[in-house]
């Protein structure tokens, strides 16, 4: 069985670890739907819709090999197979 999942890039931020290596690390995440009470549902204007998003993925890239390769709200397709292999596919 594939599990297959539609995420975007969430989030970029700078990452380091004791021994001073810098790395940037991404997060793809996916919409978490996330109901309103029906008391707003009749409020004019309508308020924005709250968004959630689940962490699926995090990337960390050593800084010196960073160029660049993530944008935020970049949208992939996450494919995990039943052998363990992972793949992110740029969506287009």
């Amino acid at each position: 069985m594939v599990y297959e999942r539609d995420a975007v890039v969430i989030e970029i931020k700078a990452d380091f670890d004791p021994y001073g290596g810098e790395y940037t690390h991404i997060s793809l995440g996916y919409k978490l739907p996330i109901p309103r009470p029906p008391e707003i549902e009749h409020m004019y204007p309508p308020p924005p819709r709250p968004v959630m998003y689940k962490h699926i993925l995090h990337i960390i890239i050593p800084r010196d090999e960073w160029t660049g390769q993530y944008t935020m709200w970049q949208e992939y397709r996450v494919i995990c197979k039943d052998n363990g292999e992972v793949e992110v596919k740029r969506k287009e």
